[in-house]
């Protein structure tokens, strides 16, 4: 299976290669490192509207809005309470700066967004329903942003860039063999690259977890 996104990218810039779910693209832009997600995975990237909606309204209810504004909102809200202590705050308020570097990263064409197709519609449809769930080795239904970037990726014939192993079960189950990036994957790529040393790409791996990342494994453990 092809660990990376390099031999696939097209010849036209414009095209994206790959599509990234929203554990990937928060927690690289949390760790102030998604400018390296880019150069590992090449400009621009694709996201499901569900993902990264540009064309959202403060004004659009919460639980109606994409993955990235929510958790921009959230973040922008707990830098504003006063229940919290001032470093708490600082943090949070960090937090929301970062994650809303994609409104210009978009504007200025390092995102696609793709809205979905019906065939598209049809396969998420079907992992997220309980009842077509196990069609894909899946003992719960996967949530629709991983679900819209697996039918993106299978039907456009996209690298899917995932951290949810359900997801990459479920993807593997629909068309065996399809390449897939992973976060510590990615971050050992980029050490072996020389885009950054294997100290900092633990240091970004150590930094995404203390933000709530799930992986303990290090991209480079000790000898």
């Amino acid at each position: 299976m092809p660990s990376s996104t390099s031999t696939r990218r097209a010849a036209s810039s414009e095209s994206p290669d790959a599509v990234v779910d929203t554990v990937v693209l928060r927690y690289f832009l949390l760790a102030d490192e998604v400018d390296l997600l880019l150069k590992l995975v090449g400009a621009p990237l694709a996201v499901p509207r569900i993902v990264y909606d540009p064309d959202e309204t403060e004004q659009a209810p919460e639980d109606a809005r994409s993955e990235i504004t929510r958790s921009i909102s959230y973040q922008r809200r707990a830098g504003d309470d006063p229940a919290r202590g001032d470093t708490s705050r600082q943090e949070a308020a960090a937090n929301a700066a970062r994650l809303a570097r994609v409104v210009p990263l978009h504007a200025g064409g390092a995102f696609v967004v793709f809205d979905l197709e019906d065939q598209e519609l049809d396969l998420v449809g079907r992992l997220t329903s309980p009842t077509t769930r196990r069609e894909f080795g899946l003992r719960f239904p996967l949530g629709p942003g991983e679900s819209a970037c697996i039918a993106i990726a299978v039907h456009r014939d996209l690298v899917l860039v995932t951290d949810d192993a359900d997801a990459l079960r479920a993807l593997e189950h629909q068309r065996p063999g399809h390449p897939y990036e992973r976060i510590r994957r990615l971050l050992i790529r980029a050490a072996d690259s020389k885009l950054c040393t294997r100290k900092r790409a633990n240091e970004v791996h150590t930094e995404m977890r203390r933000l709530g990342f799930w992986d303990r494994e290090e991209p480079f453990p000790p000898a």
